[in-house]
């Protein structure tokens, strides 16, 4: 530790608690004398530090706080290994090879490591298949040390062009965890690891066009609102002979335009000329790749509109022999609530020459995945293109086309019938009656393959199912805080049973968190609340204190200091949103703790350890956030999705295996151990670690032990299944209906969930 300017008055501290900050210990105490800046250090022991989780270390100043400088330089804490005697298994969740040329090579290393105090041996190393090999191990015939490892050597060449992908089984003495999977996936092109025709279009151009023709778009009108498939691929859609590269502004947002309202619970829009009636201003830069249009910026974009910003999708570039040289550009876009969750889906059409020349752009919304505000969006504007090189373009192509070389084969949802003999699919469709159009994503995943339905508008099917953004409202609480908390508990064991008060200040002012653990908050199980009754805290004040403010400091206050202390923690269920972002604060401050102050719960540990290999869109990289300096992320919230995000998130859940989390916990959410199966919501309903489970043996042929199906649900009626014979089910729909048994029903006819 160092320090400068200290006056008498003024003293750093180094400090040790051995009681979760209850009492502290000071190790190192630099005054007036000490301070020019010179490294100062001490070391302690103190008694009850062995063996003991509730051990802390802080630096502290006092004293005057103007030009008075503190310096915490490092924290070094060594022992011994307490008295585990078990092996224990660490090995990557994943491996990705990227995007390579066709006939090339790319070879990747799986470390297999022991975290155990035992020997740890590999019985076996599975077989993988072409064009995957195993070039060399190390790992069978022989012990694995306590703190060793050993290596597993993949290579990945391909012959021929697409997407690729396998999983290397390996099994051990790990007492929990026997058998681990490895999921490889890799692409091929045809050149530099790009293609430099990406997805070339083969048809005439000869194109019978009656909505959005040439000369509507040159027309300088005000715009109308059209069936989608006025914006589709059409079958002749020619290969683009004009490269888009530049920036595109729009001009005209906050004035021009038809707006419809659909439904409006809120009375967000009255009669007047609101600015919710208007889009934000667009300016933005695009980079094409053969006909494709790639966005530069993906995720929900920051705006000085006080209502929306712009979620942007990749569109499609083609060629119509009706267009007087011009290429057509068909653009998904989506606007979303600022400092909320809803999606509200729409295109943009417009053509443009490599000179910069532009028709106008028409625009239209016409669907959403929202409760409580629906409406019609429609316009023509003013554009401008600017030619131009766009930075970082050629990785935002090779990501790009990864991205889309790596997502999961797909089919008709009406594909299941012949797929799987018997099969009536619009129980997957539409189940239980379901309205279509309350759907805007609906998906089965079975042997790797995601049959997909839904994307139905007011105005016909959306064009571009594959690129349709949904949003996860409280499915965020399983993907992000339930599958983040596991994850850091496999990495820093003892994680769960953290405090939540040592790492969340303003929620150690009231005490009422001091014996709430990590745990007990993902359980929604943390003692405090005001009404008991299912649900009747959530939503009572949410609404202006949780969701509405934009600061950290407002949302972090209301959550701490809105419930009292009624039941001990750990003992009943009450539901708060607001606990989740607590939760949220305090693994982030736990992980910059440990690795550092620039670490993101989300961004570093949650995408960068356990979603992003898996394959997951840059979409699905982005939560919202805090609109302050500490961008703290909502966690139980404001996350969004394509249709394979969901299918790749919920297959990762199916798999039996996730060895970048903790698996006993993992195996707890999805209530594979009877004997931790959470907090009871309701009768027949569980929660655990973020994931809800309903027990459904009565309603599900041949089952004649409890069956628990483990799901994750989001407000307005969102429903994600995890089914226990390795298949997903899922639905993004605002109807406030959760009806799925159906699904499950049908699941059961093609491949049993009996246990």
């Amino acid at each position: 530790m160092s320090a400068s300017s200290l006056e008498n008055a003024d003293h750093c501290y180094a400090e040790v608690s051995v009681n979760s900050g209850s009492n502290w210990t000071t190790i190192l105490q630099l005054d007036n004398g000490q301070d020019n800046g010179s490294h100062f250090s001490a070391s302690a022991a103190p008694s009850g530090v062995d063996n003991n989780p509730q051990m802390q270390v802080r630096f502290r100043g006092d004293g005057a706080t103007t030009g008075d400088y503190c310096y915490g330089q490092s924290v070094a804490v060594t022992g011994t290994s307490g008295a585990q005697t078990d092996p224990d298994i660490d090995a990557p969740a994943s491996l990705g090879f990227g995007n390579i040329t066709i006939g090339g090579s790319k070879t990747v290393n799986a470390v297999i490591s022991n975290q155990g105090s035992a020997d740890l041996s590999i019985n076996s190393v599975g077989s993988v298949s072409a064009p995957f090999s195993i070039s060399a191990e190390t790992c069978t015939g022989g012990n694995i040390a306590p703190g060793n490892s050993c290596q597993v050597t993949v290579d990945f060449n391909p012959t021929s062009a697409g997407s690729y992908s396998d999983s290397l089984g390996i099994s051990s003495n790990d007492p929990d965890e026997s058998n681990i999977s490895i999921s490889l996936s890799g692409s091929a092109s045809d050149s530099g690891g790009t293609t430099s025709n990406f997805d070339p279009l083969s048809g005439s151009g000869n194109v019978s066009r009656s909505l959005l023709t040439y000369n509507t778009l040159t027309g300088n009108g005000s715009g109308s609102l059209v069936n989608m498939s006025g914006y589709a691929l059409p079958a002749e859609a020619a290969n683009p002979g004009n490269t888009f590269e530049g920036s595109l502004e729009l001009f005209g947002e906050a004035t021009s335009g038809s707006f419809d309202e659909q439904k409006d619970s809120f009375r967000y829009t009255g009669n007047s000329d609101t600015t919710r009636k208007h889009l934000p201003e667009f300016d933005f830069e695009f980079v094409q790749t053969g006909s494709h249009l790639v966005p530069k910026e993906r995720g929900s974009i920051a705006s000085s509109h006080p209502e929306w910003e712009y979620i942007l999708l990749p569109g499609r570039v083609w060629d119509e022999n009706g267009d007087s040289g011009y290429s057509r550009v068909a653009l998904p876009f989506a606007l979303q609530q600022k400092n909320a969750n809803c999606i509200h889906n729409g295109m943009m059409m417009f053509a443009f020459k490599d000179d910069g020349s532009v028709t106008d752009v028409a625009y239209q919304i016409a669907s959403e995945t929202c409760l409580y505000f629906q409406f019609d969006m429609w316009g023509q504007l003013d554009a401008t293109y600017i030619p131009a090189a766009v930075s970082n373009a050629t990785t935002l192509v090779a990501e790009y086309q990864a991205e889309v070389n790596g997502r999961m084969p797909t089919k008709p949802l009406s594909a299941l019938n012949s797929d799987y003999p018997g099969t009536d699919y619009t129980k997957f469709a539409t189940p239980n009656g379901k309205s279509p159009s309350a759907i805007s994503l609906v998906g089965f995943v079975i042997d790797g393959t995601h049959y997909t339905g839904g994307c139905t508008t007011r105005q016909g099917d959306y064009p571009y199912c594959e690129v349709l953004p949904v949003p996860s409202y409280s499915s965020a609480k399983s993907i992000f805080a339930g599958t983040a908390l596991m994850r850091l508990e496999q990495k820093y064991p003892g994680t769960m049973n953290q405090a939540i008060s040592n790492y969340v200040p303003e929620c150690a002012a009231n005490g009422n968190w001091d014996d709430v653990t990590f745990n007990n908050t993902a359980d929604m199980g943390t003692g405090n609340y005001k009404l008991a009754g299912y649900m009747s805290d959530e939503g009572a004040s949410h609404t202006n204190d949780l969701f509405l403010p934009e600061s950290h400091a407002s949302k972090i206050s209301y959550s701490c200091t809105e419930y009292p202390r009624k039941a001990s923690p750990g003992t009943k269920w009450i539901y708060h949103t607001s606990d989740t972002y607590i939760l949220g604060r305090a693994m982030n401050e736990y992980l910059q703790g440990l690795e550092g102050s620039s670490k993101d719960i989300y961004s570093d540990l949650l995408i960068g350890e356990v979603l992003g290999p898996l394959g997951v869109s840059p979409t699905a990289q982005f939560s919202r956030r805090t609109y302050d300096s500490e961008q703290q992320p909502f966690t139980g919230w404001g996350l969004m999705f394509l249709g394979d995000d969901i299918a790749k998130i919920g297959s990762f859940y199916a798999s039996g295996s996730q060895p970048g989390l903790k698996q006993s916990e993992m195996d707890a959410a999805l209530q594979k151990d009877a004997s931790d199966r959470g907090l009871d919501p309701l009768s027949d309903y569980k929660y655990n670690n973020g994931f809800w489970a309903h027990e459904i043996s009565a309603d599900i042929a041949g089952c004649s032990a409890p069956l628990w199906l483990p799901f994750m649900s989001g407000y307005g009626g969102i429903t994600v299944l995890i089914l226990s014979n390795d298949t997903v089910y899922y639905y993004f729909a605002d109807d406030d209906e959760y009806l799925w048994m159906d699904a499950a029903q049908e699941a059961h006819s093609i491949r049993s969930l009996c246990n």
